[in-house]
């Protein structure tokens, strides 16, 4: 309960009263709305999205419309969810000297270093159904029951994998599991796959029948592996603020020589942990969001070898709290930035991945928008007007207007349900009045600005 009430106190009061909603969890409130509406995910919103975290930002919006605390309390939730399942695997299988709650204590605190973390992501959906296919897979014995186990740790990874397809990488994870934990490694294997394979071929066929595979298979599938990265704030920064939890995984990691292990279970699992920093490493480069909420897959990391840092015994104990108390001061100082100089010394601009409330994104409130540019605050008072939720995924239309395939999946796409007013920030309203009359020259110029008004 003290663990519990820690990490409330660290992460609430940030979390309801002093935290600015992020350009991420703005694209996953549009997303979850234009879904309710009824739209097909990937068929009539261009994103890349996960189904499964899709279909969680759906039903949020049906409970609760537009709520960013919604997306907030269930990230909190998870998070906890996450430190004390890992916990309760560490203290069930012993793969520590003693059993304790260090893990979990250390999972809550450095899940919390960053306003990022508390963003409802993908990542952090999948990770949750990582966690459990873990509890799985390490809980293998020679019993013939085995086989639900190694079932149900496939279909986890496949869950996990449908929230954010890069987490398929700890599949790597899972075969190194099976040969460390479990008996029968090839007929083990099989059950694994057999299991991650179950969900997708559910969500392919649920695909089909609403005639969106092809969709689908390009922008939830394909177009992941294409390893290509945006930075919401410059890689430097990234680093700046993972530089506390790094730093004390490194230190942990060069403590690995002073440790005893007991049982044989201890050092296979030991080694089991080693093979995750290279799956950690593999899913970040697959990755296409290089931001701090990347930090949620070390966490595990941090509470399995953070425990062997903080382990002095005798006369030294000292050591291991003094050291815990700088990391708490650390954590605090960088998720509240006070007297809001930490984030000024360490050259870090949160306002890169904040919604700006600016006067020029109140000019419009209420309406279907269409953004032609990257520019999301528009739609901070507003509602997504058009499948182009991205426009990285939309250039490729409105950059060839010169290609007559993009000017008709342009018709297409807005000739039935075309928005209120159009923000041009790219300069494209005039070629586009001129090629595609039948659409745009419905639309007239508002004022100087950007803005372009319906009026028939």
């Amino acid at each position: 309960m003290v663990l519990v009430l820690l990490f409330l106190l660290i992460r609430l009061p940030l979390l309801i009263f002093g935290l600015p909603t992020t350009l991420s969890e703005l694209h996953h409130v549009l997303l979850g709305e234009r879904l309710h509406q009824g739209f097909m995910l990937y068929q009539d919103v261009y994103d890349t999205t996960g189904p499964l975290s899709a279909a969680v930002y759906w039903l949020l919006d049906m409970v609760a419309p537009r709520s960013y605390l919604a997306h907030r309390l269930l990230a909190t939730f998870l998070i906890g969810y996450q430190a004390f399942l890992l916990n309760f695997i560490f203290n069930r299988n012993q793969v520590h000297p003693y059993r304790s709650y260090v893990p979990a204590l250390l999972y809550l605190l450095f899940g919390s270093i960053f306003f990022e973390l508390d963003v409802l992501s993908q990542l952090l959906l999948g990770h949750t159904f990582v966690i459990l296919a873990v509890s799985s897979l390490t809980a293998i014995s020679k019993e013939a029951s085995n086989a639900g186990r190694l079932f149900k740790a496939g279909f986890m990874l496949g869950l996990a994998a449908l929230c954010y397809l890069p987490l398929v990488w700890f599949l790597v994870l899972g075969f190194f599991a099976v040969i460390y934990f479990a008996s029968g490694a090839f007929r083990s294997t099989l059950l694994m796959l057999t299991g991650f394979v179950f969900p997708y071929t559910v969500v392919f066929t649920y695909f089909l029948y609403q005639n969106a595979l092809g969709p689908f298979l390009e922008l939830g599938l394909t177009w992941s592996w294409q390893f290509t990265f945006s930075f919401g704030m410059p890689l430097g920064q990234v680093f700046t603020v993972a530089a506390l939890p790094l730093g004390v995984l490194g230190l942990a990691l060069l403590s690995l020589p002073l440790v005893t292990l007991g049982a044989n279970y201890q050092a296979r699992f030991l080694q089991f942990m080693l093979i995750w920093i290279i799956v950690v490493a593999l899913v970040l480069i697959s990755g296409h969001d290089a931001s701090v909420k990347g930090l949620i897959l070390l966490l595990p990391l941090l509470s399995y070898f953070g425990i062997f840092l903080f382990s002095w015994g005798g006369n030294r104990f000292w050591i291991a709290e003094l050291l815990f108390l700088v990391v708490v001061a650390g954590v605090i100082a960088v998720r509240y930035n006070p007297l809001g100089v930490v984030y000024t010394a360490l050259k870090i601009e949160p306002e890169r991945v904040q919604v700006q409330d600016l006067p020029k994104y109140r000019q419009i409130e209420g309406q279907r928008l269409l953004v032609l540019g990257p520019d999301l605050n528009y739609y901070q008072h507003n509602s997504l007007g058009s499948p182009y939720l991205r426009w990285d995924l939309a250039r490729p239309f409105f950059g060839r207007l010169s290609h007559y395939e993009a000017l008709f999946t342009i018709l297409q796409d807005l000739r039935q349900d075309p928005p209120a007013y159009i923000v041009d920030q790219q300069n494209l309203m005039p070629e586009l009045q001129y090629k595609l009359p039948l659409v745009f020259q419905r639309y007239e110029k508002v004022g100087n600005g950007p803005f372009y008004r319906r009026v028939r």
